[in-house]
């Protein structure tokens, strides 16, 4: 894996090696509220070493960083926004499934009276001053500013397939360097896996016409730049596909060990499938009447019970009561039906 072939640079070269490399100019231009943590500028300087030392830099550039959630995936976006202006990058795409995120993301990329605002008040490299601007289309827009369009992965299909006047159309990438970030990008790599259904079909198709040939492939200067605190590794073809993409690797686990996260217990196998029981008239056999009947013993597994007007009768409570006092136990009932039907 990518992250791996750098973990073994650090290694060879040292601890500082990756965080030596992040430019004052890129943190001078942050919010100064946001000190910059040891993780955070190990995935800068990552990132600058990618682009400034690895020799087998790919182009166009789609890279991967895999950050817990609360580790500050946003800042580091906004970190690598100014470090590739710096490069000569205006033209910026942010992408992410939900509309609610975007404005999220807005309110910290543009709202300077906003306490998450990401930004130093007046953004400068060399003396001339940069404004961060929302854009719909970077035909007409300030080659001295840094332009971004915000909008769902849907939203761009639509815009290309069914353009407008001063709406995105193909004609904004030609000629043009463009950077894409997407954020969540689980939700994409779930379309990389063999077997979906049709509408996941559908999406994948979209996704991969939209975003990758009809804007990322246009230019070997491009890059895709992806976020997540999720990734499914356990799948060979995410593996396979992101191998050489994954600059970064800090998970949960190293986020709790460097102690920045509150202590959780982690359940993400205690409530599998196969610990899971759904109950209704048409979901009751032998088996798992035993398993109701034995949720006191030691050898039962079962974790969650979703239930359908089923344990009210003909049922031990003292054996529930028993089993979530020694277990994790999670029962979830839906009411009886009043005579309306609701």
């Amino acid at each position: 894996m990518l992250y791996e072939k750098f973990d073994l640079r650090k290694e060879d070269y040292g601890a500082d090696f990756f965080i030596a490399r992040v430019g004052d100019e890129t943190v001078q231009n942050l919010n100064s509220k946001f000190e910059l943590r040891e993780y955070q500028k190990e995935a800068l300087g990552r990132f600058d070493f990618y682009f400034n030392g690895y020799q087998k830099r790919q182009f166009p550039a789609q890279l991967l960083f895999h950050m817990a959630t609360g580790s500050g995936k946003t800042l580091i976006m906004a970190a690598n926004i100014l470090y590739l202006y710096a490069l000569g990058y205006r033209n910026f795409i942010f992408f992410v499934n939900s509309t609610n995120i975007i404005e999220k993301t807005k309110d910290n990329f543009l709202n300077l009276l906003s306490e998450k605002y990401l930004f130093a008040p007046k953004i400068k490299f060399g003396e001339k001053q940069v404004d961060i601007k929302e854009v719909q289309n970077f035909q007409a827009t300030n080659p001295a500013n840094i332009n971004i369009i915000f909008s769902t992965i849907q939203g761009l299909h639509t815009r290309l397939n069914y353009p407008k006047e001063n709406v995105l159309t193909e004609e904004d990438f030609e000629g043009k360097d463009i950077v894409l970030i997407s954020d969540e990008a689980h939700h994409i790599q779930t379309l990389t896996r063999n077997k979906l259904t049709k509408t996941l079909e559908e999406e994948r198709k979209t996704w991969e016409y939209t975003i990758i040939k009809r804007i990322f492939g246009k230019n070997p200067k491009n890059i895709l730049l992806e976020f997540t605190a999720t990734i499914d590794l356990s799948t060979q073809e995410i593996v396979k596909k992101y191998e050489d993409k994954i600059i970064y690797q800090y998970d949960l686990k190293q986020f709790r060990l460097d102690k920045y996260s509150k202590e959780i217990e982690v359940l993400q196998e205690d409530f599998s499938e196969e610990k899971c029981m759904l109950l209704d008239s048409e979901n009751v056999d032998e088996e798992k009447q035993l398993k109701l009947n034995s949720l006191e013993s030691k050898n039962n597994e079962t974790r969650a019970i979703f239930a359908v007007n089923m344990l009210n009768e003909g049922w031990d409570v003292l054996n529930l009561l028993y089993g979530i006092s020694k277990f994790p136990l999670i029962y979830v009932s839906s009411p009886p039906r009043g005579e309306d039907g609701r």
